[in-house]
């Protein structure tokens, strides 16, 4: 789907149908559309259908018309004025564009003036954001695929004025966000004999190789040789081969500065191991990957956008699969930073990978680090399904991270490391223990990530398991992976001063 800009009067757009919005029971239309009706297009107010519609977040009313370039208006509803904001902007633009895929709309026009009364920062980039998401389908393996032919090919910003240059630019942006969280999406829905740590790696070299990105991977021995003992206990009994995948990325002035340091979770299937998921919370577990899919997701908007700090992203990605050579419950492994774990729940993985993630970051000197991951069902049990946990040990990074959530709709709630958390995770045998009680199962886990993050430097981590995947359908798109994380992480490398942390 293109977007395009189009400079002309009123009088000549053309398209199969254009865009308004309005509120609920809002005794005024939203200005640019009434400035429109009353010049352009007075056969919309003497419509039946404009009276019956009633504004309800995310419906759709069609207005056909006669005698004029634009055959139809689809006016959209944005909910209650005192509810709005980023996610009800976008579940509305979504449902806009499943509309008009329903009803085989080939070009879609926007005007400019339908923005009007629209009080949203960068309101243009969550609607192409959110037209994307609207429209994404996965259907790979379907052997009747999803009907494409009603996919709208183009969608016209309409202006009667030139506009900036900057205009072009945020649709770009906007672009290369929508792609980048929709590649995610794709990562998470492959099947994990597809996407297992060698596909996943090889994605990153290609990205790489496109974007001009450095790219190294480690495969088993080395990370054995190196020392990573927490990370190869959650390989053991996996036949597909671990990886460890370093991107990295840096504008030429910024050389030798420090760089954000991104850590994904890539565990491509989680059966739990030797201490096995029930029925019931086994069938889902490819999206185990979210975390490291996010990252990628990430870097290829990092490559079309070239923001202006070094960034690197490190994925470690294995299966986690019952074996007769897997860990067993009571195991102690020495992690790359020397401390010693004893693994009492073999389905505590993710912070055995990245634990060690954590620590061999430390080798790039970092600014600030970052890591997503599906981290714990207790999460999910605290949060729910819409919302992200975020632990650290900076104010400043926590509230960046909020705050760049926040702005496109991607919501995170803080949950404290204080050190009294710690007494769960003491061991008898070994320096720490990968479980704590069951009570504050998340903050244990945070607890336990933050014993390897490298000394003094500020670090977020950002528990994603219930955001990241969804099991039906929902008002803003399709099951399956959300490519959540992506913006938040887009738009953090616009605040993110590393100089200032």
């Amino acid at each position: 789907m293109e977007f395009n800009i189009v400079v002309e009067p009123a009088s000549a757009w053309s398209a199969d149908a254009v865009i308004f919005f309005a509120f609920k029971d809002s005794e005024e239309y939203l200005p640019g559309f009434s400035v429109w009706m009353a010049s352009d297009a007075d056969w919309v107010s003497g419509s039946p259908a404009l009276a019956d519609f009633e504004g309800d977040l995310g419906t759709t009313t069609v207005i056909y018309g006669s005698g004029s370039s634009v055959q139809r208006v689809l006016l959209v509803g944005l909910g209650a004025e005192k509810e709005f904001g980023v996610e009800q902007f976008s579940q509305a633009v979504a449902a806009a564009f499943q509309k008009c895929r329903e009803l085989r709309f080939r070009t879609v026009g926007v005007p400019l003036a339908a923005f009007e009364g629209i009080i949203l920062e960068d309101r243009y980039e969550h609607f192409v954001v959110a037209a994307m998401g609207g429209l994404y389908s996965f259907d790979l393996f379907k052997s009747k695929k999803d009907d494409k032919i009603g996919l709208p090919e183009s969608v016209r910003f309409l202006s009667a004025e030139e506009l900036p240059e900057h205009f072009s630019e945020a649709i770009a942006r906007a672009q290369a966000i929508g792609m980048g969280t929709a590649y995610t999406r794709d990562l998470v829905n492959l099947p994990p004999n597809v996407a297992n740590p060698v596909y996943l790696a090889e994605e990153a070299r290609k990205m790489a190789k496109k974007y001009g990105f450095k790219f190294k991977q480690m495969k088993r021995k080395e990370i054995i040789d190196k020392g990573m003992g927490a990370f190869a206990s959650v390989f053991r009994g996996s036949v597909d081969e671990p990886r460890m995948i370093i991107l990295e990325y840096c504008p030429k002035d910024r050389e030798g500065q420090k760089p954000l340091v991104v850590v994904g979770k890539g565990v491509t299937f989680d059966t739990g191991g030797i201490s096995l998921k029930p029925t019931g919370f086994i069938e889902d577990m490819k999206c185990d990957m979210a975390g490291a899919a996010a990252i990628l997701g990430f870097f290829q908007a990092v490559g079309e956008i070239k923001p202006d700090l070094p960034i690197v992203g490190i994925l470690p990605c294995a299966d986690n699969m019952p074996d007769a050579a897997s860990t067993r419950p009571g195991e102690v492994v020495t992690s790359f930073s020397g401390k010693t774990i004893e693994i009492l729940n073999t389905d505590a993985e993710g912070r055995l990978l990245l634990c060690d993630a954590l620590a061999f970051s430390a080798q790039y000197e970092p600014a600030a680090i970052i890591d997503l991951a599906t981290l714990t069902g207790a999460c999910v049990v605290a949060l729910g399904w819409n919302v992200a946990a975020v632990m650290d040990n900076s104010l400043k990074m926590r509230n960046l991270v909020i705050e760049s959530g926040m702005s496109v709709g991607e919501r995170f709630w803080a949950l404290p490391l204080w050190d009294m958390y710690k007494e769960e995770l003491k061991s008898e045998v070994a320096d720490l223990k990968n479980v704590g009680s069951r009570e504050g199962g998340t903050i244990h886990a945070g607890i336990f990530l933050k014993e390897f993050v490298p000394e003094s430097v500020p670090w977020a981590h950002l528990d994603i398991a219930g955001p990241a995947w969804r099991k039906k359908k929902t008002p803003a798109g399709s099951a399956g992976g959300t490519g959540f994380g992506v913006r938040t992480l887009v738009e953090l490398t616009t605040r993110l001063d590393l100089e200032d942390l």
